[in-house]
């Protein structure tokens, strides 16, 4: 038995090639991440939506969508397992001005987390 959270990524830059990047890059770690999934592929990518673009200041943004899956669970640890490798890799390249944010919400919990954004770490801040 488990219990649900809604974790999602919410990623907004500027510059186009950067954002396209970003997506292609999220397409490609959560389908990596959930490859083991029983499901017909693609599988993880059907997580992250198409680019949607701000009414002014040319700003860009995508999401990616909670995985839907109990704690504890497989397809709940592939999708621990993908936002981790995303955020990781949004952190570390050096070159990537887009923002981004993990938060979680809702669920069974009914509570509101910030987790993760450009910069910040939570998990990290706890541990100081």
């Amino acid at each position: 038995m488990g219990y649900i959270k809604h974790n999602a990524i919410v990623v907004t830059g500027w510059d186009t090639k950067q954002i396209e990047a970003a997506r292609l890059k999220a397409i490609e770690i959560f389908e990596q991440c959930f490859s083991d999934e029983p499901i017909s592929k693609p599988y993880g990518s059907k997580l992250v939506s198409e680019i949607v673009h701000g009414v002014t200041n040319g700003q860009l943004s995508f999401f990616i969508a909670p995985d839907g899956s109990k704690e504890g669970w497989g397809t709940s640890d592939n999708g621990d397992e993908a936002r981790k490798q995303f955020c990781d890799w949004m952190q570390n390249k050096d070159d990537n001005y887009c923002d981004y944010i993990e938060i979680r919400f809702g669920g069974d919990d009914e509570s509101e987390t910030f987790v993760r954004s450009k910069d910040t770490d939570i998990d990290k801040l706890d541990t100081l």
